[in-house]
């Protein structure tokens, strides 16, 4: 009797166990996260090729007949889509047929088949989702939208009784048994679809008969509670069909994302057939590796859906002649970054938890650009091992982050946090800090400015010995321990020049200087001492793209962020985040420090740049003993900053030109540079690089450079400086 309560007690308890998880595991809909949509128009800069391979990104493929949404054809200079419908934060938008014509690398026309289209949105790429515990990441899918051949092809595969057992089948436990027996290996599992369920949901990969009979225990209990619907759908939603990293591929939903790079409505007879036969061993038949053994199995499963009535001859045919058709890697198939995702992570850490965004279904609308965030990776990977080639470095020990955001709104649309794109991993962008050397040197010559001087004031470059009121004496050096002497400020910032702007920096101010630090980040910085003058302040990337994001705004403090908006399952707006703005420069200020990081670039250490003359300002930065390499750059568009460096801390032997700059030179080729728009100004002035005399460029190399009280400068001998009468009359009157 003891013995009949002990059991029924514990039936009672696994009983309820399961039935909560399965309940709880069933409805949890996990968040779903999106990418920015590309937008075309007339006149959008984007060529046919492009926006075909932009499609192949989202996973269109190309037919002639366009027969469903997820199809294009081209023909000369146009190319037509059948687009996928989709729920955009502000309404919905039906899937329809686009006939658009392009016209020297841009879009010249839009229509469908009511007319002229003046804006239209391809549908964005989901680049994650939230779902918790164990790395585990899938989309969920409801009964509605599984494939028909999907759902009666798990069963003619895996479990043909299905719709008749009640848990397990002791028919197909012995016939397996037999099977396995007689090749001497496990050729075959005797498990139903809902004990394949029970195991995935509650048990380890222990073969033992306590364990088997549990099993069975638990699928009988599965069965009793609830329908075959819900559990094949639960089935669908839960198989492990792959691993990526850190990252599990479960359930059909994100596996037909995964190795096709597909929503699951779009798979044909044979790629349902390719992710059916992952199911018995996603490491055995792995695509990827074992192409020859999933096509093998492929067919196999082919040929049973024929058998079974689930395609015909003519459907048999045709997919037994296809290829494999999966994605080039396991790295291509679907939009996943987890870099970015990580900074998705921390906009929303505050205000929802892990359970609200792993079960309640919610929409997440991101600033990430994939366009930008591909060419950008590739930028870091492709740069980082030619430079380890060049300078014959170990390959594979460098390492990088890249970001670029929007100047006006701080939207980060690329963030790269190693050479690894799409594996999860240690996040530099975010979280690596390294000592920022000279990137920091434009606040000191903005204080500078702000003080009332002129890029073409004279300053010095010469040795000079700071006591600290505790601690040794510092005595800084110049890069190639050299001093120049009198030179103006312009040149000294553009030469990044350490003693020059040490003394500088003494002659403002080290509080002065760090109270504007605060300003443009948020907080203090942690280096109280002068050696904060060359950089030596450790930050993460994010940080100093936030520093220069006050810069390239004009003025503005505008913090990166990642999450655009959060709706519920209903597509019902929860949270809105919009961009924060706060002035931190003065505009005449502002247009004065970028002319200056202009002239950086054309005249200083990012002249090697082949776009160093193209209307971008930057900086370069290099820290202690060429440990780090640092760029920070932007046009009227992108601010972008570069770090490179080892994760053991080792030297690299890589300044900030040789190194980060590398990277932006190769990011800046995959997209058009839009130049910077210069204020309007009646004080600009030629002044000589070498000397911040007035000159022209008949007689020196000049830089033209926003001075208030231009007249005032001395004109360098031997040049001839005509002057108008009225500018005699505004010499006279002060100007």
């Amino acid at each position: 009797m003891l013995v009949v309560i002990g059991v029924a007690a514990y039936l009672i308890q696994v009983d309820r166990t399961i039935t909560e998880t399965f309940e709880g595991r069933r409805w949890s809909v996990p968040a779903q996260v999106f990418a920015q949509p590309l937008e075309l128009h007339q006149g959008a800069r984007i060529s046919r090729t492009e926006l075909q391979a932009e499609l192949q990104r989202l996973g269109y493929h190309q037919d002639a007949n366009l027969p469903t949404p997820g199809t294009f054809k081209t023909r000369n200079q146009e190319l037509q889509i059948y687009l996928r419908a989709f729920h955009f934060m502000e309404r919905a938008r039906q899937s329809q047929r686009l006939d658009i014509q392009f016209r020297n690398n841009q879009i010249s026309s839009i229509s469908n088949n009511q007319g002229d289209v003046p804006l239209i949105r391809l549908d964005p790429a989901t680049i994650g989702s939230f779902f918790p515990s164990h790395g585990e990441d899938r989309l969920i899918l409801t009964p509605e939208s599984v494939p028909p051949l999907l759902s009666e092809g798990l069963k003619a595969v895996e479990d043909r009784k299905f719709d008749q057992h009640v848990g397990f089948s002791l028919r197909g436990m012995f016939r397996a048994l037999l099977v396995n027996l007689r090749a001497g290996e496990r050729q075959q599992g005797g498990s139903t679809l809902t004990q394949q369920l029970v195991k995935s949901y509650f048990l380890d990969n222990r073969r033992t008969i306590e364990r088997k009979l549990k099993e069975v225990a638990m699928a009988v209990i599965l069965e009793l509670r609830f329908t075959k619907e819900d559990l094949l759908t639960a089935y669908i939603n839960e198989i492990f069909l792959g691993q990526n990293g850190n990252r599990a591929i479960h359930g059909f939903g994100l596996g037909a994302q995964f190795y096709f790079n597909k929503p699951i409505s779009e798979l044909d007879a044979s790629e349902i057939a390719t992710m059916i036969s992952i199911i018995r061993g996603p490491s055995y038949y792995n695509p990827f590796r074992h192409p020859k053994r999933a096509l093998e199995r492929r067919d196999r499963i082919l040929n049973t859906f024929h058998r079974d009535g689930l395609i015909d001859k003519q459907g048999l045919d045709f997919a037994l002649a296809q290829q494999l058709n999966v994605v080039a890697s396991p790295t291509s198939g679907g939009a996943y970054y987890p870099a970015f995702m990580d900074k998705v992570r921390a906009e929303l850490k505050d205000q929802y938890d892990i359970a609200a965004l792993s079960s309640k279904g919610l929409r997440i609308f991101t600033t990430i650009k994939p366009r930008v965030q591909e060419a950008t990776q590739q930028a870091v990977s492709n740069t980082l091992l030619q430079i380890e080639q060049d300078r014959r470095i170990e390959t594979g020990v460098l390492q990088a982050a890249a970001l670029v955001a929007d100047t006006q709104t701080g939207e980060i649309l690329a963030l790269v946090g190693g050479r690894k794109g799409r594996v999860d991993g240690f996040n530099r962008a975010l979280n690596a800090q390294r000592p920022v050397g000279s990137l920091i040197k434009p606040i000191i010559f903005l204080a500078a400015i702000e003080s009332g001087m002129t890029l073409a004031d004279l300053i010095v470059d010469e040795p000079i010995t700071i006591q600290p009121q505790h601690g040794e004496p510092w005595s800084p050096k110049n890069f190639d321990n050299k001093y120049r002497g009198e030179l103006p400020l312009i040149r000294a910032l553009a030469e990044s020049l350490n003693l020059a702007t040490v003394n500088l920096g003494t002659q403002i101010g080290l509080a002065t200087i760090q109270e504007r630090f605060k300003s443009f980040v948020g907080h203090k910085p942690n280096n109280r001492y002068p050696s904060f003058f060359l950089g030596a302040e450790s930050l993460p990337p994010i940080k100093m793209l936030e520093l220069y994001g006050n810069f390239a705004s004009g003025g503005f403090r505008t913090p990166p962020k990642a999450v655009i908006a959060v709706l519920d399952e209903f597509g019902t707006p929860i949270t809105h985040h919009p961009f924060e703005l706060k002035q931190t420069i003065q505009p005449d200020h502002a247009a004065t420090i970028n002319r200056a990081l202009e002239i950086v670039m054309a005249k200083g250490t990012g002249r090697s740049s082949p776009f160093s003359k193209s209307g971008v300002a930057g900086k370069t930065g290099t820290s202690n003993d060429n440990r780090d390499s640092w760029f920070a750059g932007f046009d009227n568009r992108h601010v972008s900053v570069v770090w490179v460096g080892r994760d053991d801390n080792a030297i690299t032997g890589l300044t900030g030109s040789s190194g980060a700059l590398r990277i932006w030179n190769a990011m800046a080729r995959s997209q058009t540079i839009d130049p910077l728009v210069h204020m309007q100004s009646e004080d600009l002035v030629e002044i000589e690089f070498m000397t911040g005399m007035r000159a022209t460029q008949n007689c020196a190399d000049v830089v033209l450079v926003p001075v208030a009280d231009s007249y005032n400068l001395p004109i360098k001998p031997g040049c001839n400086i005509r002057t108008t009468v009225g500018d005699r009359i505004k010499r006279w009157f002060g100007n």
